[in-house]
């Protein structure tokens, strides 16, 4: 692989791209609270839509846990799938202050778990998904972090997961019968890989891969947990529709949390919509709102309040 040639195909893109992605930064970060929650609405009024055509609200009633067990080992891969996040933010920005420094910092990883939880209650409270990075970033007690070396180490971190992410559709697809659309998405990746390749190391991407591995056994479990999902369909149909799921919304940076993943869940998993949305429901309380409660210990902290007296 020629990466000097790769690095020069993103760089003459990204001059033509340039201006466009300027503009359109501005104007999702001058509109990111309003675009949240009118995504937000959107997801849930479309929620309500669907459980108005099977019985209405009073159907996640008839949710109930079927095998607690399932849910148990779900709980357990909580801290599991955290620590992997932590010791990503470790790596990452510990990568950023070598560049600056030139030598080898030290960063405290209770430094570090404060500044993964207050991002997790940021990502929450915003509720956008870009407040994660600046919510890190606020929370840091290292100046050399407060600015665009912050930034760089989380927008890193954000890219790397979104692009395993896509590999995980690759497989996906192959799993679920469909070659031709495997092979086509294979070679788009394969040809972004070049350029990734410059940008994020093999230890990285393994840090990524195991999220998102943990992430969709949760997820599995949760579904099997509330009887919306056998065990022996996870990998036939559960699999390929989580890769499905989270390529179209977990790894698009649209600034949007609560409500967009259950209607899409919703949409995905069809056949017991009450246990669908409660098992996602509950796997969006345990990693993130668990996180985020747990942030509030140093968010008083971190938010920082502007001369309109406006948090920002």
């Amino acid at each position: 692989m020629n990466k000097a040639f790769a690095r020069t195909m993103y760089v003459s893109l990204g001059h033509t791209l340039h201006p466009w992605y300027e503009k359109a930064s501005a104007w999702v970060v001058e509109n990111r609270r309003n675009l949240s929650w009118l995504t937000t609405a959107f997801a849930l009024i479309a929620l309500m839509w669907l459980l108005s055509s099977r019985g209405g609200w009073m159907t996640l009633l008839q949710a109930t846990i079927e095998n607690k067990l399932f849910l148990l080992l779900a709980i357990l891969l909580w801290p599991i799938n955290l620590g992997m996040e932590a010791w990503k933010w470790h790596r990452l920005s510990s990568n950023v202050l070598v560049e600056l420094d030139a030598k080898t910092p030290y960063r405290s990883w209770i430094d570090i778990w404060k500044e993964v939880l207050v991002g997790q209650t940021w990502a929450l409270l915003g509720p956008f998904r870009l407040a994660d990075g600046a919510g890190r970033i606020s929370a840091t007690s290292d100046s050399r972090l407060k600015g665009a070396a912050g930034a760089k180490a989380f927008a890193i971190g954000a890219a790397c997961q979104g692009w395993i992410t896509w590999w995980w559709a690759v497989l996906a697809l192959a799993i679920a019968g469909k070659p031709l659309a495997a092979v086509i998405l294979g070679l788009g990746m394969t040809m972004i890989s070049m350029w990734a390749s410059t940008f994020f190391s093999l230890f990285l991407g393994l840090l990524c891969g195991g999220r998102y591995i943990t992430f969709a056994c949760q997820y599995l479990l949760m579904l099997s947990a509330w009887g919306v999902l056998s065990p022996t369909d996870w990998m036939t149909e559960g699999f390929p529709k989580i890769a499905a799921l989270w390529c179209a919304v977990g790894s698009i940076p649209w600034p949007a949390e609560l409500g967009v993943r259950e209607a899409a869940a919703a949409w995905m998993f069809d056949g017991n919509l009450p246990g669908v949305i409660a098992a996602t429901f509950a796997l969006w309380i345990l990693n993130r709102a668990g996180p985020a409660a747990l942030g509030l210990i140093w968010v008083g902290r971190a938010w920082q309040v502007n001369k309109n007296g406006r948090i920002d």
